[in-house]
C-alpha cells in the first residue's frame, strides 16, 4: 500500500497548523522570532558548541529553544533523531519566520573513494521514508536548493573543506539498511544515507523554503564492509563556521534582491 494510505491529500486543510502550536508558546499568542536561517543538528558535540558560543536563544514549542549565531543564523539541536521528528522541527521553525533551513549532521558514506574528513552536499534525497509523501507526491523529486548548496560548497572549500555533491538515501529502517540495496545505491552513485534529509527537504519543499543538507562522514557503508566510527582529524563542529557564513551570506544576498 503506498503512503498515504488516504490518497490525495495535498490539497487538503490540516486539522492544525504549525503557526497555531508555536503560537502558543509566544507572549499573548504571538509567534516567535527566529533568524531567517536555521541549522538542525543532530550530535551532542555540536550540540555543546553552539551552546557554549550562543548567548541568546528563543523559545519554539516546549523545550526546543533557537540558539542565535548571529542576527540572520540560529541553530536547534537536542530534539532526536528521525524523519518524523525533523519534519516537525522544519514546521515549527519555518512557522516561527525561517525562510532557509540547512541540516548539519552526521551520514554514512556509500563511496570508499570519499575521505572522512571531506563534507557532503546531497542535493536530491531517495526518498526511503513515510514523511516526505504526505507533503509531495511520489512521483516528484525532493531537491535541495541549487543556489544554497553552491554557497555552501564556496564557503567549506574556502575553509579547507573538500566537498562531494550527489545523491543521498533517507531511510527510516537503521537496522535493515541490506547489503543488496547498499551495494545498488552505491553503483548508482548515491554518496550519503542519513535518517532525515528527505523529510526536510519535503517539508521546506511544501512550505517554499529553501532548504540544504551538509553531511559529515560518520561511517562508511559498503557492500563488502562496514567501517564504523572512522577516524577524523577535525571535529565535527569545525564545519559549523563555514556552514554559518554560508547561510549569513545566502540570506543577505537574497534580501537585496527584494
Amino acid at each position: 500500500m503506498p503512503i498515504p494510505n488516504f490518497g490525495d491529500k495535498y490539497d487538503a486543510d490540516a486539522l492544525f497548523s504549525p503557526e497555531e502550536a508555536v503560537s502558543e508558546q509566544g507572549d499573548g499568542g504571538g509567534l516567535p522570532d527566529v533568524p531567517p536561517a536555521v541549522i538542525l543538528g543532530f550530535e551532542d558535540v555540536l550540540y555543546e558548541s553552539v551552546v557554549e558560543r550562543s548567548d541568546e536563544s528563543v523559545n519554539l514549542v516546549r523545550s526546543q529553544e533557537v540558539h542565535l549565531l548571529n542576527d540572520d543564523v540560529g541553530f536547534i539541536g537536542d530534539f532526536g533523531i528521525g524523519a518524523p521528528v525533523t519534519a516537525t522541527i522544519t514546521e515549527n521553525v519555518i512557522a516561527a519566520g525561517a525562510e532557509v533551513v540547512c541540516i548539519l549532521g552526521g551520514c554514512g558514506c556509500l563511496q570508499r573513494s570519499i575521505p572522512p574528513n571531506d563534507a557532503i552536499l546531497p542535493t536530491t534525497a531517495i526518498r526511503d521514508e513515510g514523511v516526505s509523501y504526505h507533503y509531495l507526491p511520489p512521483e516528484e523529486e525532493v531537491r535541495a536548493t541549487p543556489n544554497l548548496v553552491d554557497a555552501l560548497d564556496e564557503s567549506l572549500s574556502a575553509a579547507g573543506v573538500e566537498t562531494h555533491r550527489g545523491p543521498t538515501w533517507t531511510t527510516s529502517a537503521m537496522y535493515r539498511e541490506t547489503v543488496p540495496e547498499i551495494e545498488q545505491y552505491a553503483e548508482e552513485g548515491v554518496v550519503s544515507l542519513g535518517m532525515e534529509s528527505a523529510a526536510m527537504l519535503a517539508v521546506a519543499a511544501y512550505r517554499g523554503a529553501d532548504a540544504a543538507v551538509v553531511h559529515e562522514i560518520g561511517d562508511h557503508l559498503t557492500p563488502d564492509e562496514w567501517e564504523s566510527g572512522v577516524e577524523r582529524e577535525e571535529t565535527f563542529a569545525e564545519l559549523l563556521d563555514p556552514t554559518v557564513e554560508a547561510l549569513r551570506e545566502f540570506v543577505a544576498a537574497d534580501s537585496g534582491k527584494n
